[in-house]
């Protein structure tokens, strides 16, 4: 055998052992940094999607010694949400230096934000994944779950799992996130909530500082969209007001 067929043979087998499931969604640009973020982090392989939405799609990967990763990948190839891509990004006056002039670009930028507001969030003392590293269109965070097997959404929990001290464990982290953090999720509903030894706050790449326009109308529909949640499973909630209050803002 040539030696340039050796090592494609060679290459191949890397991808097959790196992948265990190939995803033809994903550009050969994305595998190239997949391969990079591996070497980096001592990923021993990925494992095939555990969610999947308009945006990205967040894929566990397992290292040699046995810890996991979530790695959430922004599609690059999509223009679905670049209208609300555009709207949160270039809003934010930490973005307001970015031109995007092409979908990837945005999309790159997109990722950037999500990995800048886990940071201020974690760092905030707010229940998120960790935040690892941003590479282009890919975010790798610690992976909440056991096994590869992520932690369920709160939607998914059973009617008996849904309780008041849940509901003030919620509020009590919106609290951080306005308070501590400064910023407004935008998005908060039982969609993007997690449950396992506590609560987590995920999918954070709209959040903005709550100076921001229109931050205040986010808030209340976020807090809403929670009470909505709970007092459909029979919890007693707080008022929106209250917890404005709570929350030191006054409409």
């Amino acid at each position: 055998m040539k030696l340039f067929e050796k090592k494609k043979v060679e290459k191949r087998r890397k991808d097959e052992d790196l992948f265990k499931v190939v995803d033809s969604t994903l550009s050969p640009r994305t595998y190239v940094l997949l391969e990079e973020i591996a070497s980096k982090l001592n990923i021993d392989y990925y494992l095939g999607a555990i969610s999947s939405g308009k945006e990205a799609k967040v894929y566990p990967a397992k290292t040699f010694d046995g810890k996991y990763y979530a790695v959430k990948i922004y599609y690059v190839s999509t223009s679905a949400s670049k209208r609300a891509i555009q709207k949160y990004t270039f809003g934010d006056k930490r973005f307001e230096d970015i031109k995007a002039t092409n979908t990837r670009k945005l999309i790159i930028t997109w990722a950037r934000k999500e990995f800048k507001n886990l940071s201020i969030m974690y760092e905030s003392g707010v229940n998120v994944p960790k935040p690892i590293l941003v590479k282009e269109n890919i975010l790798v965070m610690d992976f909440i779950g056991e096994n590869g097997k992520r932690a369920p959404l709160l939607k998914e929990l059973s009617e008996d799992e849904i309780t008041k001290d849940l509901y003030d464990e919620v509020i009590s982290q919106l609290e951080i996130m306005v308070n501590k953090a400064k910023l407004v999720h935008g998005d908060l509903s039982e969609y993007n909530i997690m449950v396992w030894d506590k609560v987590y706050i995920i999918d954070v790449s709209q959040a903005i500082f709550i100076e921001s326009e229109n931050a205040i109308d986010l808030l209340i529909r976020d807090i809403e969209n929670v009470n909505k949640f709970f007092s459909s499973k029979g919890i007693e909630v707080y008022s929106t007001e209250d917890i404005l209050k709570r929350l030191n803002i006054t409409k």
